[in-house]
Order: structure tokens, then sequence, then C-alpha cells
């Protein structure tokens, strides 16, 4: 790369219109792969955008910007291309614990923010980022690109996010696993985990109220059920951890009277070990009942 002077790299005013950055437009259609993969990553994240947040085009001359947020303040996330490939850079303030577990480093010249950065390699599918990239969107840190805005994930209306549920569904980067680890996380915030909680006031068969314990699930699997059932708060159950791990698995269930059933997979070692007792009972709303039948058909405890 040849040197670059320091005014080169100065940024211009960003524009969403392309047509506006003859610099970027021109180097683009020179690089016609690189312009095919922009656009699909800039397609992919549309439907994240706030329409009134800042975002745009910056002209650089070794490389181009694409930019969501407001420049050097909260939340943000950019695409810089090259000739083989484009790298997505997402800022966030180092505040959060789940930044370590997604990957993000802290930054070198700003301590207080921690940067995470994803590349995306011409004619590829790129699956492995991209599954990255929906884990990081997924977690509403930066979603939608809000700049440190309040996201009100109240006000979204249900169809849209049954339509965020849909697009996992036909989502070719994920296997079966990640579509439900993420469908898990959509169900776990907003006013379906605030119906969840009024409705088992803590963990279903514990008692136990401490929110960071407990996890939300579907009774009847996402992937099995109607669309009117994915948002059916009485198709959702709240259970500690471990207790949420053995019933997604189909290792515990409940019958019709919400008395545990248990899986002769389970030893009564590790029954002992879990706290597990086939005493245990877990009040049911009569509206439930239908949805752990299926529950109990699927894992084999209906005869």
């Amino acid at each position: 790369m040849k040197d670059t002077k320091k005014s080169d790299l100065t940024k211009t005013k960003r524009t969403p219109n392309l047509s506006e950055r003859k610099k970027t437009k021109e180097w683009l259609e020179r690089n016609p792969k690189v312009y095919k993969l922009t656009e699909e990553l800039l397609g992919f994240l549309e439907e994240y955008r706030e329409p009134s947040f800042p975002y745009g085009w910056f002209d650089r001359t070794e490389s181009h910007v694409f930019k969501f947020g407001r420049d050097s303040v909260g939340p943000r996330l950019s695409i810089r291309c090259n000739q083989s490939d484009c790298t997505v850079t997402i800022t966030l303030p180092n505040d959060n614990e789940l930044l370590d577990d997604l990957g993000f480093s802290s930054s070198l010249k700003k301590p207080e923010q921690s940067k995470l950065k994803l590349k995306f390699e011409v004619e590829s599918k790129n699956k492995a980022s991209y599954e990255h990239l929906i884990k990081v969107l997924s977690t509403n840190l930066i979603t939608p690109l809000s700049a440190g805005k309040h996201i009100d994930v109240d006000a979204i209306p249900e169809d849209k996010i049954d339509e965020a549920f849909d697009k996992i569904a036909e989502s070719k980067n994920l296997d079966e696993t990640e579509k439900d680890a993420l469908v898990k996380v959509r169900i776990g915030q907003g006013k379906y985990r605030v119906a969840l909680d009024d409705i088992w006031k803590g963990c279903a068969l514990t008692g136990i109220k401490c929110r960071d314990l407990l996890r939300a699930s579907h009774i009847k699997a996402w992937r099995d059920a109607e669309a009117h059932e994915r948002l059916d708060p009485f198709n959702g159950l709240l259970l500690a951890a471990h207790l949420d791990a053995l019933f997604d698995k189909g290792l515990i269930s409940f019958d019709s009277n919400g008395f545990i059933l248990i899986s002769d997979l389970i030893s009564e070692t590790d029954l002992n070990k879990l706290s597990i007792d086939k005493s245990m009972q877990l009040k049911m709303p009569p509206e439930t009942h239908e949805y752990m039948k299926c529950h109990r058909e699927k894992y084999g405890f209906e005869h």
C-alpha cells in the first residue's frame, strides 16, 4: 500500500447517498465483487437501523467506510472495505459483562470502549462472521444501532417480533441449536418476558425469583408452533437455569397435575446433586395444559 498523507485520511461529511460520494462510488464500481459484498452487508443490517439514526458513507483514499452511529460517541458500527474483504467493526462502551463472551477487546486508545472486528471476504458465504454478528445484534447492546438511546422493546409490534423469528428460521447460516439459542434471547426480553413473570412469579418449580438465575423457554417448541402460539405467553415457562436446560432437552416434563416427570436417562445420583425429586410440582394455568401435553408427547412422557 502506498504512503498516504494524513490529510487524505480526513473523513468527509457522511451521506447515505452513494451517488453524492464520487470517489467511493467510482472505487466500488471498479471493484464489483466487494461492491456486491457491501450491498449484502448493508441489506442485512438495514432491518436493525432506526430511521433517524446517523448513517452513511465517508470517502477515504485507500479504503472506503460506511458507518452507523455518531462519531466517537456511544454504540456504533462501521464497514471498511478493500479489494478482497470488508471489516465490520463494532464499538461499544466497556460496561457490559457480555462483551468478553462476545469476543470484544478493550480499545488501547480508549479503555472505556471495547471493539469487535469481523472480516467478511468477497465471494464467500462468511458463515462464521455472520453467526458472530447475529449473536451481537441479538443482545440489543447495539440493536437497532441506537447510539446509546433507550430501546423500548415493549413498543416493537408483535408482528415484527414474529417476523424476526421467521428470519431466524430461514437463515441458512445457522444450525438448529444456534437458532434455538437466538429465539431464547428474543423471548427472554420485552413484554413476552413481562407476561411470563406475571404468570409464574419466578421459577415455576422452585419459586426462585432472582431474574438473573431464570430462563424463559417455549413449552411447545418455537419451530413446532403456529405463529399465534409463538407469542402466546401461556406457551412460555420460567425455570431456573439448570431446570430450563433439562426441560429443553426433554429430560424433564410435567404431567396434567403439574408434577414433575423425569427421564430414566438421569441417574438418582445426578437427581440428588441437582436437588430434584419426584414430588416437585408446579401450578399450571389451564391455558398451558395443551402446550405441556405437546411437550410430553414429543419427548415420550405421554403413553
